[in-house]
């Protein structure tokens, strides 16, 4: 889920982003757009959001005067001190309106209400893809790396799983070799087969075949080992540990 925080205090966006983090650890989280002419330059140039949290005062007015001028169509939740402006919040295409401090249980409740909204969209989306027979549906099968004055073509099956390390995208294969990748996380979870590989976090992608051990941890997490590689232990978040569950057992 593609999320953007519009907030011009460094403290309220760094806690927002760790609350939702918190809660999905796969969430893209973009941000902090801490102006008027941020917010329109932002969303004319990235209108494809799924949820965008949003403070009301800025330090150059009221993020409503934006959003009359750029008419974003991805459900807007409201973060602020302040409670006077709720009925116009509901006006400009908001479906919550959140007093800071965020409180944790809030701050889930108005997500899931946001997926419910986008359910329908959802639905078709998903309902299309089934009409596609697997012929017709083309996942990447390789990657072409350079390397120096040559290329090395990598076998997606070769992969064992995918990290993220600073500002790299990794694909560490079975043989304990790994090579940078050009491709972001998003991008690849969309490119890759869904019946081999599974984002279990933010900063890993894994192949089916990897997983060596699946533990459980406190608060309905996960714990996961993978073949070959036994310094990496991946903590998985409760809502993620549930997606993989029953991508797992079917």
């Amino acid at each position: 889920m593609k999320i953007l925080i519009i907030e011009d205090e460094s403290r309220s966006f760094a806690l927002l982003k760790r609350l939702l983090l918190d809660i999905d650890d796969t969430f893209d989280v973009y941000g902090p757009v801490i102006s008027l002419d941020g917010i329109e330059k932002e969303l004319q140039a990235h209108p494809n959001y799924d949820i965008i949290f949003s403070d009301i005062q800025l330090s150059d007015g009221l993020s409503f005067d934006a959003f009359e001028q750029v008419h974003p169509t991805a459900p807007i939740i409201f973060t602020t001190a302040y409670n006077e402006y709720a009925l116009k919040a509901f006006k400009c295409n908001g479906i919550d309106y959140l007093l800071k401090p965020i409180v944790p249980e809030e701050l889930g409740k108005a997500i899931e209400k946001a997926k419910r909204m986008q359910a329908p969209a959802l639905y078709l989306s998903q309902l299309l893809k089934s009409l596609h027979s697997e012929e017709y549906t083309k996942y990447r099968e390789r990657f072409l790396i350079p390397k120096g004055d040559e290329f090395i073509i990598l076998e997606a099956e070769d992969i064992n799983h995918i990290k993220t390390e600073g500002n790299a995208t990794k694909a560490c294969l079975n043989n304990g070799t790994s090579h940078v990748l050009t491709q972001t996380m998003s991008e690849l979870e969309q490119q890759l087969n869904p019946n081999s590989f599974f984002r279990v976090s933010r900063q890993f992608i894994v192949h089916i075949r990897s997983i060596k051990k699946i533990g459980n941890f406190f608060n309905s997490k996960l714990i996961l080992r993978l073949k070959g590689y036994p310094d990496i232990k991946i903590q998985i978040s409760r809502e993620k540990s549930a997606q993989l569950k029953e991508w797992l057992d079917r």
